[in-house]
This record gives C-alpha cells, sequence and structure tokens, in this order.
C-alpha cells in the first residue's frame, strides 16, 4: 500500500486531552450468522466407532453437507475477514460483542461496513444462485450419507443468513436509576463503577497489546539473521508493507482511543511517528546503516511499553 511505501502521509492525531467519556465513544455490535453445512451424522458415527472397537462417547463424524461449494466458502471466509476489519477499528466492551468506536470515527467506520455489507449480500447471492446445483452434487459427494431433508428451501437458507450492525450510547457512568434501597443501590452503584473501570482498563490494554504484537513483528523483520548470503554479507529478514500499514494505523488509534488521555501513549504515539516518519521500505532494503538506525528505535520504544504480563 501506498501508505507504507511513503510514510510521509502520516495523517496528524489531535492533541489528547482526556473527553467526556460517555458523548465521545459509542458501542458498536455486528451480527453477522452464516450457515456452516455441517452437521453430526449419528449413523455414521456409531459405525466408526464399531469399526474402531470405541466407545460411542469417543467422538462424533460431522460431515460436510456441501463440500466442494467454493461460494459458500468464500462467503465464510469474508465474513471472517470482515470481523477482523470490525475488530481492527473498535476496542473490546463487555464479553456481548459491544465494541468502542470514538464518535469522530463513526461516519469512516460506517462507510467501511456498508461496503462490507455490499459484498456480503452480493458473495450470498452467489451462494443462493449455485444452491440447487450444489445440492445435487453433494449427493455423490456423500453417497449414502446424504439427506435431503438435511438441506433447508431456499427461504429459510435466506434467514440463516444476516448482517447487522447495532449502534448505542456508552452508559453514563454515575447513580443508577434503579428503585432500591439505598443500601443496596449503592452496591449496584460500586459494581458497576468497577465493570466501568475494568472495561475502560482492557481497552486501553488491548491498544498496548496490539501495538506491542505489530512492533515485536517489525523489530524482527529490521533484525539480521543469523547468516550470511554466498557472498558474505549479512542476510535480513523480508519486509512487509502490511506490517507497516498497521503501525501507521495503530499511531493514529493512540492518538484517537485514548480514553483515558494517558501521557505515555502520547509519548509512544511521537516517538514512533519520529521512528517511521519519511521512511519507506525501500530505503530499509538499500540502507543497512538506516535500518540497523530503525531497528535500535523501534526496541527503545518497545522497552517503554507497559508489559501487560505479555
Amino acid at each position: 500500500m501506498e501508505q507504507a511505501n511513503n510514510i510521509q502521509s502520516l495523517a496528524q492525531g489531535p492533541t489528547v486531552n482526556a473527553p467526556a467519556f460517555d458523548t465521545a465513544f459509542m458501542l458498536s455490535q455486528m451480527q453477522v450468522s452464516t450457515w456452516t453445512a455441517r452437521k453430526k451424522d449419528k449413523a455414521a458415527s456409531a459405525k466408526v466407532a464399531r469399526d474402531s472397537g470405541a466407545s460411542a462417547k469417543a467422538g462424533n463424524y460431522n460431515k460436510n453437507l456441501l463440500a466442494g461449494c467454493t461460494e459458500l466458502e468464500d462467503l465464510k471466509k469474508f465474513v471472517g475477514n470482515a470481523r477482523n476489519t470490525h475488530y481492527a477499528m473498535t476496542l473490546p466492551w463487555s464479553d456481548m460483542g459491544l465494541r468502542l468506536i470514538p464518535t469522530s470515527e463513526y461516519f469512516d467506520y460506517l462507510n467501511v461496513m456498508t461496503d462490507l455489507e455490499q459484498e456480503f449480500h452480493r458473495l450470498y447471492q452467489l451462494f443462493e444462485d449455485a444452491y440447487q446445483w450444489r445440492t445435487s452434487t453433494a449427493m455423490a459427494e456423500l453417497g449414502n450419507m446424504f439427506d435431503h431433508s438435511e438441506y433447508p428451501p431456499v427461504d429459510e437458507l435466506r434467514r440463516k443468513f444476516r448482517w447487522r450492525i447495532v449502534f448505542s450510547e456508552v452508559p453514563r457512568r454515575g447513580d443508577p436509576r434503579l428503585d432500591l434501597p439505598a443500601e443496596a443501590l449503592e452496591v449496584v452503584k460500586q459494581q458497576y463503577d468497577e465493570f466501568y473501570s475494568e472495561n475502560i482498563e482492557a481497552a486501553m490494554n488491548d491498544i498496548w497489546t496490539r501495538l506491542h504484537k505489530n512492533l515485536s513483528t517489525v523489530l524482527r523483520q529490521l533484525s539480521p539473521k543469523d547468516e550470511l548470503d554466498a557472498k558474505g554479507n549479512q542476510k535480513y529478514n523480508k519486509l512487509y508493507d502490511s506490517v507497516f500499514d498497521t503501525s501507521l494505523e495503530l499511531i493514529r488509534m493512540m492518538r484517537r482511543f485514548n480514553i483515558t488521555g494517558d501521557t505515555q501513549m502520547t509519548a509512544i504515539a511521537d516517538q514512533l511517528e519520529d521512528a517511521l516518519y519519511g521512511v519507506n521500505t525501500d530505503a530499509l532494503k538499500n540502507s543497512e546503516t538506516l535500518r540497523l538506525d530503525k531497528q535500535q528505535q523501534v526496541k527503545d520504544i518497545i522497552s517503554k511499553l507497559p508489559s501487560l504480563d505479555l
């Protein structure tokens, strides 16, 4: 990508001041479902157990109802990649699938998700168009294990595929409005304050974890190998533009998602931007001095990251 080949176009983030959290951020939940087209075959499972002299509890035989259906496999692979995009653009909030996004990022996020939703529906239609034919070819693939009743009609099939993005407000921190005795209300408030604080900490730690993982990869790619080439020159690991793209996205995330106004996070973002500014992968490949200098800078940045028991 152009960003990685020329890292001079870094987007400058705003000066970080911890804003009113519940107005500066919102919640997003991605609700996407597909049909797995897999089914436990009880008869086949029992036969495998008998033939192997094993207990019926030892294992199951799960058949692929649409083996070789590239349309369905492409759709499921797309959904996995779409979830990764959703995760990359958000931070965790609770264990119920809710994710944080800054309100300033809402339209960028919405545009990306809208494009992904359109592609989801396009790929689904390709699958639906091929469904009847793929069902008929499954008879040859499954032999005696084929059971036509395990293939839903098209109108039922459609209901198994869903794409929905739900937005909501971040609940406000403060006194809960519940009809409870004062003592019980105080306990609920205390528990929610703990929940609130833990989720904010988890979201911030998620950024640090992503950064540590990315910079560890950057450092490995910049570092020399323990071997020489045929001419006696030092060999180096291969550089990947995508890894540097991720570094740039993380600089942006550290500025935009700095929920608590963490000055350490701001300083790390500045230091990483200084290290990458004006550098491109071609220059790193062609200059051993530059490469080793950037290796040391990245190593210094990693040493300043919170440990988080990584």
